[in-house]
């Protein structure tokens, strides 16, 4: 009798421990869980609220040091600089095509900063998600300005590794805003080549610190 009630303790201990451990692993693999790609921009839109809401305070510079990590996690920013150059991007060196890079992170950040440095009512809307033929996902939303004006932003993600991350935007709804830059980059790398286009986008980026 004593040598059964210590297996049965036994077994409902590796019972427990085995519930246990299978509790642990599914709230790792919850956590693990990557974000939706409208949960991304929705992540991003919450940054980017909160930055307008302490804009005057928190001045240009402290904008971009908010707006940094969220960009990072919400843009693949290696992706959209390597397709804002096009076929160009094979004639870089290893060099230039991380000052392009890095140049077209600070760009982006610093746009971010300079244009939404003040809240006003203003909402960002998202609606829904929809994948693309090609299994990227556009998530369409909506800026609500303080006047009622309405903007449609429509954002393209694509999967990269466990994370979908922002490789496209389309003003309007229709407008590609990398197909706008790649026209302009490519022009400059035509007329006065890679180092000079790398050259004029740090300089719109330390103009718009200004």
């Amino acid at each position: 009798m004593f040598f059964n009630r210590i297996q049965m303790q036994r077994r409902i201990t590796l019972l427990f421990a085995g519930i246990l451990l299978a509790f642990v692993a599914s709230v790792g693999q919850l956590r693990a869980a990557p974000d939706t790609p409208k949960h991304v921009i929705e992540g991003y839109y919450a940054t980017l609220l909160e930055t307008m809401r302490q804009g005057p305070k928190l001045g240009y510079k402290g904008r971009y040091d908010l707006l940094s990590p969220a960009v990072d996690k919400a843009f693949n920013i290696p992706v959209m600089a390597q397709q804002s150059v096009g076929s160009f991007w094979d004639q870089m060196s290893e060099d230039q095509r991380s000052a392009l890079t890095a140049a077209f992170r600070a760009f982006t950040i610093a746009n971010y900063a300079h244009s939404f440095d003040d809240y006003a009512g203003e909402q960002f809307l998202t609606s829904e998600e929809k994948e693309t033929p090609r299994k990227d996902v556009i998530v369409y939303t909506t800026l609500v300005k303080s006047d009622g004006d309405k903007v449609t932003l429509n954002y393209l993600l694509r999967q990269d590794g466990d994370a979908y991350k922002v490789i496209d935007i389309f003003l309007d709804g229709s407008i590609s805003q990398l197909a706008t830059r790649r026209s302009e980059y490519t022009s400059i790398i035509r007329q006065s080549g890679i180092d000079p286009l790398i050259a004029t986008i740090r300089k719109k980026a330390e103009d718009l610190a200004k």
